[in-house]
């Protein structure tokens, strides 16, 4: 029995020497894999705290990696701007907008409110409410865009103004959120329908993007607007029955109970007061407004004082009229002409108010009819010369045929100070379109030239010296301004070169104006 029991002791001594070997054996690969675990962890962590991250509305978002490039030499962001187009919702196209040409040094975007265009090697951004008569807004942003691999980049600015979003980069968390106007809209309505008013926020597309600058147009319960911060402090108090946010000047159109109109800023004070049936910013640069009241139009300043009195039937051009001449603002050509329409005639004015185009030519632009055809050649009607600044009037004016005398209309072409640089003699002034290349024309006496290869030819010339021209006075303003500006021109009149055309103006020769010559 002894023997048998110290046999039995020795086998559950073994037993439990193995038992302790396999539990030693669990603890360690436990403790593998614990550490394991912690060193994936701590990698994990590692990663995702050095690893850039796009969020766009609360989303990550896996972005192709040529989409977002930082700029080593200057540390800045640049976003491909077409690449990043379709997560922000909207379409994208090489090109200039209108234009459809497959430019590699512009493309536009857009939804269903508004374009927005990008040039190279420009700091400009160009939006425009899509299928309207609407005048493009420019948008200046301090970086110029840029190109990589055949694309175009620009800074988070440019994103920013281009597709209305927000966009914070975050450093230390190493991570971009944007958040789309839809988001917000959506977010802010219904927090705002939280703290009482019933429509939310104002849903107009304009209005909308006040929220990217932290203003909100919102109706009171007496039926009228007014603009609060995302505090609800009041901004602009609710006395308008309607507003519109201008989001260039980031100020706003404000219309009171008995339908006049004025501006108010972004701070809640009046710019300019509550007079007008009409008013419309047509040059952020200059603070240049057109106003109308009474059917009759003019210009005023960023005051509201008057650069161009109220007498006009018209100012400005109707673009419908010239398509593909490019004309980004139909009230200021080339920064600083403005055309203005008064008893059947044409002239302009220079954006001080003086008059630098007297009241009488018939027709501004020449077209060529609603075919679009020139003697069977297909044309497109022409305001305006880009590379000179150039644009285009007519004369209704009375020749001899004969013994008889008829009625025909003659061209000129002008620059944007008023000054002469083709006679009102042209028979008519066109372009057309070979890949994407406009080509300007003028013809005389059966004789066609080439605008731009003859103005290079005759170019205006300029003497400050001396004060032999006669003066361009704006006498419909109570500031009168003499415009003086001296000519040297061609001296070489109609009658001594038989390829010039004739001035049919009373029989006169231009005295500030260059003949056509071979």
């Amino acid at each position: 029995m002894q023997i048998s029991g110290g046999k039995f002791n020795t086998k559950s001594e073994d037993a439990r020497e193995k038992n302790k070997k396999i539990s030693n054996v669990i603890l360690i690969c436990i403790a593998v894999v614990v550490i394991a675990i912690i060193a994936i962890m701590c990698t994990i962590v590692y990663i995702q705290k050095n690893t850039f991250r796009v969020y766009i509305d609360g989303k990550s978002i896996n972005l192709p990696e040529s989409t977002i490039v930082f700029d080593d030499a200057t540390g800045k962001i640049y976003v491909d701007i077409m690449g990043i187009a379709s997560y922000l919702g909207y379409d994208s196209h090489k090109g200039e907008f209108k234009l459809y040409t497959e430019d590699d040094n512009k493309c536009w975007v857009e939804c269903k409110n508004e374009t927005a265009s990008f040039f190279l090697n420009s700091n400009k951004i160009s939006k425009v409410v899509p299928n309207q008569k609407e005048d493009y807004e420019d948008y200046i942003i301090s970086d110029t865009i840029i190109s990589k691999n055949n694309k175009l980049y620009c800074t988070p600015e440019g994103i920013r103004i281009g597709f209305n979003v927000t966009f914070d980069y975050h450093e230390e968390g190493k991570n971009i959120k944007i958040y789309t106007l839809p988001y917000l809209v959506k977010n802010y309505t219904a927090q705002f329908k939280k703290l009482g008013y019933k429509e939310g926020i104002d849903d107009e597309f304009n209005n909308q993007k006040a929220i990217l600058y932290n203003l909100f147009v919102v109706k009171k319960d007496n039926n009228l607007y007014g603009v609060v911060d995302s505090n609800n402090q009041e901004v602009i108090g609710s006395r308008y029955s309607k507003m519109v946010f201008n989001e260039n000047a980031r100020e706003f159109y404000v219309t009171n109970t008995t339908n006049k109109k004025g501006i108010v800023t972004e701070k809640g004070a009046t710019k300019i007061n509550l007079l007008y049936d009409e008013i419309n910013m047509i040059d952020k640069n200059n603070g240049l407004y057109v106003v109308r009241n009474s059917g009759k139009y003019g210009i005023l300043g960023n005051t509201g004082n008057i650069v161009i009195h109220l007498e006009y039937e018209q100012i400005g051009v109707d673009v419908s009229k010239f398509p593909n001449n490019g004309i980004t603002n139909k009230y200021v050509l080339f920064e600083n002409a403005i055309p203005v329409y008064q008893n059947k005639k044409w002239g302009m004015f220079d954006i001080k108010g003086n008059l630098i185009l007297p009241l009488e030519y018939d027709t501004i632009g020449y077209s060529s009819g609603a075919t679009g055809n020139l003697t069977g050649k297909a044309v497109n009607n022409l305001l305006i010369i880009p590379s000179y600044k150039a644009i285009v009037f007519g004369k209704d004016l009375t020749v001899q045929d004969g013994n008889n005398s008829k009625k025909v209309k003659r061209y000129g072409i002008y620059d944007n100070r008023g000054n002469e640089l083709v006679v009102t003699a042209l028979d008519n002034a066109y372009f057309v379109v070979n890949g994407g290349v406009n080509t300007y024309y003028m013809e005389n006496n059966g004789k066609t030239y080439n605008i731009e290869e003859y103005l290079e030819r005759h170019p205006l010339q300029i003497n400050t010296s001396t004060n032999e021209n006669t003066q361009n006075t704006n006498t419909n303003q109570d500031n009168t301004t003499n415009n003086t500006t001296t000519v040297v021109t061609n001296t070489t009149t109609s009658q001594s070169n038989p390829e010039t055309p004739t001035n049919h103006n009373n029989g006169e020769s231009s005295q500030n104006g260059i003949n056509i010559l071979n």
